[in-house]
Formats: structure tokens, sequence, C-alpha cells
């Protein structure tokens, strides 16, 4: 389930190249395969960036902000 977070995740960056965390918190949020609580979707969430970031698909750009390399 990890990799179609991702894939998620990937797929908001060709729409807009820079997303805060709340904007995708809130694409996650509205996707209904993932209906975790929203302590474990955040979690989730930054812990797909952080293995975007290792990858270097994605770079942290400011507060909150990352931007899609």
């Amino acid at each position: 389930m990890a990799s179609k977070l991702t894939d998620i995740i990937l797929e908001a960056f060709k729409e807009k190249n820079e997303l805060s965390l709340k904007e995708l918190y809130a694409i996650i949020g509205e996707h209904p395969e993932f209906t975790w609580d929203l302590s474990v979707r955040k979690h989730r969430v930054r812990s797909s960036l952080y293995n975007l970031q290792k990858n270097n698909k994605v770079t942290r750009s400011g507060n909150s902000i990352y931007t899609k390399l």
C-alpha cells in the first residue's frame, strides 16, 4: 500500500510543482482507499515524502513545503 500512496503523491506533484503538507494530507484524505485516522495519515505521508527525498524525487523547499525535482 505504501507504493500506492507514493504514486498518488507523485501524481499530485504532476498537477502542481510545489505542495504543502496540508495539501498532501487533504489529497490523501479524499482518496477512498486510505481510511486512516488523521495522525496515521500524517505519519504515512511524511514517511513517503522522506523516502521520495532519499530517492531524489522531491525536496523540501520551506517549512512544510515540498517541490518536485
